[in-house]
């Protein structure tokens, strides 16, 4: 009765949104190419190999991101097993596509139903389907328990705001909830939440943040020396990088480097949203803001575009994946989503290259992480516009707290990795028992 009631207020609320659908395939052609694959049409060479493979879901790019390197793990542990990757966004299905090298398949997840659900399970015959963070899709788990196909959740968090809204229909999520053959979270508090929402306190154990496992992007090297050349870096005395920043928050970001420009004229601002898709409005504010400024996207491989000498002031990130090779090449970092009452974003991006570190108040999608970075004193908390203006000043005179806040960043990553060791044991477990 409650599958059948959530079915039908699933369906409800796809046709309630509908009309936004429609306009985003109008006005932007999204969700037209990949409408079938939600529904469960899936690419020919899906299920061409063997059964019992592995299919990951991550949904969008911090977890594709976080997924990487346990795939290569699973890869290696597992090498007769297909391994699958679905998304759910976008963005994430094309930084998935990139890294698929290795993989039997990429695609999308499909929607809620069970027809959908059913086409996509009938191709992929998954003996193991691993969900990143916290995703809960009564039918789909529902069909997986039918067929005998295990469920584990890795990197498990519930956010204060999902809590809250979770805990409002626990009633209804319990029995969902209770289909996860396994819940690895990444803290007690993560773990004290799902055992509330209905998961059998047996199946679930505290494994760590799979982000700390984090690893440097391939072609390091060659790839920062490319981007010197192509953005004209060798002569910047000083680079801040904003990164995955949200909207109205930009404005705040362009506030304090101008307050930083005024000690150091020179210095220069690659600005990241956190969609490309939003960078129209935001080079409408860099206009606006009387920014001299230039897009990624404009910038071809060892051309310096005509006219930019001195080089922009301004570098607006309008491609996919490259934020986290940028980070290398930043002299101090603010991560974006902090500002505003959004939850913050992925602290270890600029850590793992000893980068200093600064991020707003808001930070409960990552609250384990900020309280470990503020208390080993490797990131600083800024409350506002002008208090983020004046750690950009203050750091840039000062080198050495920079190099001390960057070293003690990079030791936490050092000190909690480990998650995906540990993770990979309890699927081996689960594995195992089937």
């Amino acid at each position: 009765m409650i599958r059948r009631l959530y079915s039908l207020g699933f369906t409800l609320a796809f046709v309630l949104a509908l009309p936004y659908f429609l306009i985003q395939a109008l006005r932007h052609r999204k969700y037209l190419s990949s409408f079938p694959e939600r529904l469960g049409i899936l690419p020919r060479e899906i299920g061409t190999g063997p059964a019992g493979g592995i299919w990951v879901h991550a949904v969008s790019v911090g977890e594709v991101l976080s997924v990487l390197p346990l795939i290569r793990q699973i890869r290696r542990r597992w090498p007769g097993r297909p391994l699958f990757l679905s998304t759910t966004s976008r963005t994430g299905q094309e930084l998935a596509r990139k890294n698929r090298q290795g993989l039997a398949g990429v695609f999308y997840f499909p929607l809620d139903w069970k027809f959908a659900v059913r086409r996509s399970l009938d191709r992929v015959r998954p003996g193991l389907v691993l969900i990143l963070e916290t995703e809960i899709w009564p039918n789909f788990l529902h069909e997986c328990r039918q067929r005998g196909v295990p469920v584990c959740l890795a990197n498990g968090r519930i956010s204060d705001r999902s809590f809250r809204k979770y805990h409002r229909f626990r009633r209804w999520l319990r029995w969902s909830v209770s289909l996860f053959d396994c819940c690895c979270m990444q803290d007690p508090v993560d773990r004290e939440r799902i055992v509330s929402l209905g998961a059998p306190p047996d199946r679930v154990e505290v494994c760590g943040n799979l982000k700390y496992d984090i690893e440097p992007p391939g072609r390091l090297q060659s790839r920062l020396a490319q981007f010197r050349a192509l953005m004209q870096l060798s002569s910047t005395p000083f680079l801040v990088v904003a990164g995955s920043t949200r909207s109205n928050e930009e404005t705040p970001v362009l506030n304090a480097f101008r307050a930083l420009q005024r000690e150091c004229p020179q210095a220069r601002l690659l600005l990241a949203p956190r969609h490309p898709g939003r960078c129209a409005e935001v080079a409408q504010l860099l206009t606006s803001h009387s920014f001299v400024f230039v897009k990624r996207s404009e910038l071809s491989n060892n051309v310096i575009p005509a006219g930019e000498n001195p080089p922009a002031e301004v570098i607006l990130l309008d491609t996919l994946g490259e934020l986290p090779v940028l980070y290398a090449l930043a002299d101090l970092v603010f991560v974006g989503g902090s500002l505003i009452p959004w939850g913050g974003h992925n602290l270890l991006e600029p850590a793992l290259f000893r980068k200093p570190v600064l991020f707003g108040p808001h930070m409960n999608n990552f609250r384990e992480m900020a309280q470990h970075f503020i208390q080993a004193e490797a990131g600083i908390m800024v409350q506002n516009e002008v208090e983020l203006g004046t750690r950009f000043i203050e750091l840039f005179r000062d080198a050495g707290s920079r190099r001390r806040l960057g070293a003690n960043g990079y030791g936490i990553i050092r000190a909690h990795q480990g998650a995906g060791a540990r993770i990979l044991d309890r699927i081996a477990s689960v594995l195992s028992q089937k």
